[in-house]
């Protein structure tokens, strides 16, 4: 119940309540302080990977609820993290799934996850793609740019 005064006004204790739990990061996103710009590199058989989705999930959460943050790769391997909405990513321990969907028999292309080509296969079997069962993990640091490149075989 919200403490009001006489004249029903919220008392002073309870603005002081809100302005403690918004700059303590209890609500929004998780790591208190917002999202650092995040790049990194996949390689696969020591090449670098075009056209995979790479999800970022956080390891700790199970919840089909919590949005991974992504990035798509570009023909060098390179990605960038976002959450749909927002560039970067919170620090913590994150599992990371790597899908590269390429028409069956074709070669990867940047964007190609995204034109719902018809006959599309994963590239890498399936190998990556269960968070479950990905042995891919990553810690992001708070301030941290750039990681390790992913090397998948």
């Amino acid at each position: 119940m919200l403490a009001r005064s006489r004249s029903g006004v919220l008392s002073g204790r309870f603005w002081v309540l809100i302005a403690a739990l918004a700059s303590s990061g209890a609500w929004g996103c998780s790591g208190g302080g917002g999202l650092d710009p995040v790049n990194g590199k996949v390689l696969y058989q020591n090449q670098p990977l075009a056209g995979a989705l790479v999800s970022f999930h956080l390891e700790n959460s199970k919840s089909l609820e919590t949005q991974p943050v992504t990035g798509l790769t570009k023909e060098d391997g390179s990605f960038s993290l976002s959450t749909g909405q927002v560039d970067g990513a919170a620090p913590g321990n994150y599992i990371v799934t790597v899908v590269c969907m390429v028409p069956e028999g074709g070669e990867a292309k940047p964007g190609a996850i995204m034109q719902g080509l018809p006959e599309m296969e994963d590239r890498l079997k399936g190998k990556y793609a269960n968070r479950d069962s990905s042995q891919i993990k990553v810690e992001i640091k708070a301030g941290q740019t750039e990681l390790e490149p992913i090397k998948l075989e």
